[in-house]
């Protein structure tokens, strides 16, 4: 997505922009604040430290404006804290947030694993997009006190919430850490003999300017999708298809490869009739002005492009060199 600032531009995804906000350590919140997974940020703070940009530079509206625009909630209202039944234990309070915006204490290791639990058996209890659309049909029509026996009915509880609260909270970067991992260890396995890494890689979410892929060796160019397909899935679709164009786009002749977890995500580039325009609409504006300059109509199939205009990008799957990814798989 792209901002001009105090007359400077910026192209920033919310990915990247929660990334970076969450190395800080919030300061107290005066009036305005920022919602980051569960912690809230004074918005002026927060919006430097996702830009980068020094906050005499723009207003509490301009960050409320910008961070709105990336998705994240935000507000003027004091934080508070809630007192919920952690799923299988005693009452318990667990402050969400500090009454000044300040990150509290999370609660102990012990009663983040009931939750974690807790929330694992519901999500097992059957697929969760099927659950979620069989509770909006049952919904309507209803009224208040058939809404909460319904939604009762359905295992969404305040004790649930809770423990996704929790879960999200402790865990909420799990996805940066597997991503690390997954090109850390992969990098021993699969470079040759000779081949050499000549640009730092991009282990963390987001590729900067100075970092256009997730590995750069004096051979290759590779992007890694480490996300496990399970259906639904059209987000995973987008990012896939942008990675996949903007390999296709290089030109420094090092052989381009994208690097997947699974078939299924293989399987949809091959064979998917979606056209590469509908599955770009919200990359960004520079990719698809790249693309149009490069191969024209937006109008292609899925399955045409990967085969004709990317056909010289390798498509690999972490499950055949990380044994860890294939045991995900099963």
């Amino acid at each position: 997505m792209r901002f001009t600032i105090d007359g400077e531009p910026f192209e920033i995804d919310r990915h990247a922009a929660a990334a970076r906000i969450r190395e800080i350590v919030p300061e107290p919140v005066q009036t305005h604040w920022v919602d980051v997974d569960g912690v809230r940020f004074p918005i002026k703070q927060a919006l430097e430290a996702a830009f980068g940009l020094r906050r005499s530079r723009f207003t509490s509206h301009t960050a409320r404006s910008a961070l709105g625009r990336l998705g994240f909630t935000t507000g003027t209202s004091a934080g508070v804290s809630s007192t919920r039944t952690i799923p299988g234990g005693a009452p318990t309070k667990v402050p969400l947030r500090s009454t000044r915006g300040q990150p509290t204490a999370p609660v102990s290791a012990e009663q983040a694993g009931v939750a974690f639990s807790a929330l694992v058996t519901f999500l097992r209890s059957g697929p969760l997009t099927t659950g979620v659309s069989t509770l909006e049909y049952r919904l309507l029509g209803a009224g208040r006190d058939s809404a909460a026996a319904v939604t009762a009915t359905a295992g969404l509880t305040e004790d649930l919430l809770q423990a996704a609260l929790i879960v999200r909270r402790d865990v909420g970067r799990v996805s940066d850490v597997i991503h690390a991992a997954v090109i850390s260890l992969a990098l021993p396995v699969i470079l040759e003999e000779g081949e050499t890494v000549v640009n730092r890689p991009s282990l963390g979410p987001g590729n900067d300017p100075s970092r256009p892929y997730d590995l750069e060796t004096d051979r290759r160019i590779a992007e890694f999708k480490v996300a496990l397909w399970s259906g639904g899935d059209m987000m995973r679709r987008r990012t896939l298809t942008a990675d996949l164009v903007h390999l296709a786009l290089d030109e420094s002749g090092r052989r381009p490869e994208l690097w997947v977890a699974g078939d299924e995500p293989i399987r949809f580039l091959r064979t998917s009739a979606m056209t590469v325009d509908k599955l770009l609409s919200r990359s960004s504006q520079r990719l698809r002005d790249r693309y149009h300059e490069r191969y024209g109509s937006g109008a292609i199939p899925m399955r045409s492009f990967t085969t004709d205009q990317a056909g010289h990008v390798c498509l690999r799957n972490l499950a055949d060199v990380l044994p860890v990814v294939a045991s995900a798989l099963l």
